[in-house]
């Protein structure tokens, strides 16, 4: 029995390139020709690798995640340190992310999120945001439940209620940094959220 054909390419590289595309221009907005010249790769390879284009939109949102949005977290959890230290410490790191000239900016989810609320997402893509959004809540919930078990929250507070402003905040930072602000102008932004957050 012959062995099979290697593909010609790095599945892995062309996803990355694909999670660039589709960041930078959005589903709607990213046509197949628009990922097979950045993929370099052709139609066939593609689909073989990859799926549809529904199908390659939702593996580079979980690439994304992975890569560049489930690292800031750990700075939640840097003992030591401050629950408002550890907060502008995550703030900031989202910051360095979606304010890096060396990638496209903004964020991929926040974007995406955008295109869902618009009904510009097929159902799978819709759906695997949706469920990347429902994560950040559930982790943030759980955090700011611990940190006032802690006691280094004040028990008046609702976990639920503070993980939506974390959010919130993330989300309207990339949105600012999508239209030009300097990663200082979000950064002293990231301090008078977190000021307010705490008060």
């Amino acid at each position: 029995m012959a062995a099979g054909r290697h593909r010609a390419f790095d599945a892995e590289e062309s996803l990355q390139k694909a999670l660039q595309v589709f960041w930078s221009k959005g589903y709607s907005g990213t046509s197949l020709s628009d990922l097979i010249a950045a993929m370099g790769i052709n139609k066939p390879s593609l689909y073989a690798a990859f799926g549809n284009k529904e199908a390659l939109f939702v593996s580079a949102i979980n690439q994304y995640v992975n890569e560049y949005g489930s690292p800031h977290a750990l700075h939640l959890q840097t003992e030591g340190a401050s629950l408002q230290a550890r907060l502008v410490a995550f703030l900031d790191s989202v910051i360095g992310s979606i304010a890096d000239s060396e990638l496209p900016l903004g964020c991929f989810v926040v974007n995406s999120t955008c295109e869902s609320g618009s009904s510009c997402l097929p159902a799978e893509a819709a759906k695997a945001v949706t469920e990347i959004n429902s994560a950040s809540i559930a982790s943030f919930s759980q955090f700011f439940a611990d940190e006032i078990d802690k006691q280094n929250l004040s028990s008046d507070k609702k976990p639920e209620t503070l993980a939506h402003y974390l959010l919130t905040q993330q989300f309207g930072l990339a949105v600012m940094a999508r239209n030009g602000a300097s990663q200082e102008q979000l950064k002293q932004i990231a301090r008078e959220a977190v000021e307010g957050m705490l008060a």
